[in-house]
């Protein structure tokens, strides 16, 4: 099971995900989201959006992750 550590919006503790299968860029701003509250949440992409569109309709930025001990990934280009 991965562990993932998502950071965004400059929060000062990150976000700690530990679901049971790899999850796709687009999933992880899901859990951002759910995290978040966001009542306007796309999560699954069943609208075609990019990541990076839901990102800027959410508010979400400088989201970037590590899954176990991996190099941090950028989400926001």
């Amino acid at each position: 099971m991965p562990l993932y550590q998502i950071w965004y919006n400059d929060i000062d503790q990150p976000l700690v995900v530990n679901p049971p299968y790899r999850l796709r860029d687009v999933e992880i701003v899901g859990e951002v989201l759910r995290h978040e509250h966001r009542a306007n949440r796309q999560s699954a992409d069943p609208s075609g959006l990019t990541v990076r569109e839901l990102l800027r309709i959410n508010g979400v930025r400088n989201l970037r992750y590590t899954m176990d001990e991996s190099e941090p990934v950028s989400l926001t280009g």
